[in-house]
């Protein structure tokens, strides 16, 4: 079989998927791959495919066998359209690997698998082995593609990270760094990939304990906002559970000097200059009085006014750096989780380590609440102020939100909104209403 071949079935698949990270219009190939096993008449292994402008490498996990050679002695929940047939070459069916247990118990056996808890190496595999036995695909795709391990007594969630970066990765890096801390699904095992053509290790899969009966933490909150619940007691424990894990990240990996106003300026402006160019959107009213704040946020003389007021300066640390309400997960025993620490996955690993304002986090998680209560279809003002104040105010019952940390805030949500509206513009126009109305709340507070 040529692996040259491979690419006229495994690419019209792969760009069709959510995961595909630029235009399927680009030119790509599979240029290589990670054979995990290939014996009793199947071939387990994991396609690398490069694509051409961007250079970015994706990986697509395969299980190659005869068309007519069915699977014996495992279990599995098909995807939601039932298929997990990617194309044929030369006579040999290639599948899905992520959707099929004979990948997943490949990979528990293979020797790029790490354990990352406290058992031996043959314990690990014969767990996992034992977990894969019986597998869910997740029927949302987002960058990654995650599937539940459910054939132990602990379920797993396996996340397969589709583009692959060299270099030891936050997903793996973090949640080690927290340990046992009851905030976070307990990492269980990884792997990373070495081809010639990563130029190093990239970290390919990563499995951790799956949350019970997991809530959705913006499906929650939305649900409230629908219902005009009182958001008090909820975004009050995430707001200290936030803090708690700021806490606990300072602690593993310290702290040093937060962004600077210029650099605060110069970001503001880059964002408030791309959101500008969308027609239609934000009037020259709207631009005048961002940056009128952007100038309030970045003035050196007020920035110093902040930090002598309290006698504390904004610091960064390593952060989650994707932080929203959906990267939350309620358990059936009441304990939200925080997960998916991978940061932004088409930014290199070495950006995603750098620390950061905690002020990141702060912004993502108040931009959620306003996307939960304006989705809700009950749009209520008092009910969103509720939530963001409940939450600040949890976050402040574990950790100090400084003057300097506040308008640290205040900036980075304001990025962050202008980045949404030129999001929404591109692929959702009929919520471009929600970043805009948080840009204009912002710049009048």
């Amino acid at each position: 079989m040529n692996i040259e071949d491979w690419s006229a079935a495994i690419l019209p698949w792969a760009q069709s998927k959510r995961w595909w990270p630029v235009d399927p219009k680009q030119p790509a190939k599979v240029i290589g791959e990670v054979l995990l096993d290939d014996s009793a008449g199947s071939r387990v292994t994991i396609a690398l495919l490069k694509i051409s402008e961007s250079k970015l490498i994706v990986q697509v996990p395969l299980l190659i066998r005869a068309q007519d050679r069915e699977a014996h002695g495992t279990v599995h929940h098909s995807s939601q359209d039932g298929s997990q047939a990617i194309g044929t070459v030369d006579g040999l069916a290639l599948l899905d690997g992520t959707a099929e247990p004979e990948f997943w118990r490949a990979w528990a056996k293979s020797p790029t698998l790490i354990p990352a808890r406290g058992e031996t190496d043959q314990q690990a595999r014969e767990r996992l082995d034992r977990a894969a036995s019986l597998i869910k695909p997740m029927g949302v795709e987002q960058s990654n593609t995650s599937v539940l391990l459910l054939g132990d007594d602990q379920p797993l969630i396996a996340k397969v990270f589709r583009v692959l970066h060299c270099g030891e990765h936050p997903e793996v890096q973090l949640p080690s760094a927290l340990g046992d801390w009851e905030g976070i699904p307990r990492l269980n095992a990884y792997s990373y990939l070495e081809h010639d053509a990563l130029g190093g290790s990239a970290c390919a899969i990563v499995v951790a304990d799956a949350v019970n009966d997991a809530q959705d933490g913006f499906v929650t909150l939305q649900a409230m906002a629908k219902r005009g619940d009182d958001p008090t007691p909820v975004s009050t424990q995430i707001g200290a559970l936030i803090a708690h894990m700021h806490n606990r990240l300072e602690e593993a990996f310290g702290s040093g000097e937060g962004p600077s106003n210029e650099t605060l300026k110069q970001r503001l402006t880059r964002s408030l200059s791309a959101a500008a160019e969308i027609d239609g959107t934000l009037s020259a009213q709207d631009v005048s009085a961002i940056e009128s704040t952007i100038r309030a946020l970045t003035d050196a003389d007020g920035a110093a006014d902040d930090d002598a007021s309290d006698g504390s300066s904004a610091k960064a640390i390593r952060v989650h750096g994707d932080l929203h309400l959906g990267q939350l997960l309620l358990g059936s025993n009441g304990v939200w989780n925080v997960v998916d620490f991978e940061g932004e996955p088409l930014r290199p690993i070495a950006e995603r380590s750098k620390p950061d304002s905690p002020a990141r986090d702060i912004a993502g998680m108040l931009r959620s609440f306003d996307y939960a209560a304006e989705s809700s279809g009950a749009f209520d003002a008092d009910w969103l102020s509720t939530a963001r104040t409940a939450f600040l105010a949890g976050y402040r019952s574990r950790r100090t939100i400084s003057a300097a940390d506040a308008r640290m805030i205040t900036a980075y949500e304001l990025e962050k909104a202008l980045y949404e509206l030129q999001y929404e513009a591109k692929f959702r126009p009929s919520w471009i209403s929600i970043p805009l109305n948080g840009i204009r709340r912002l710049v009048r507070s």
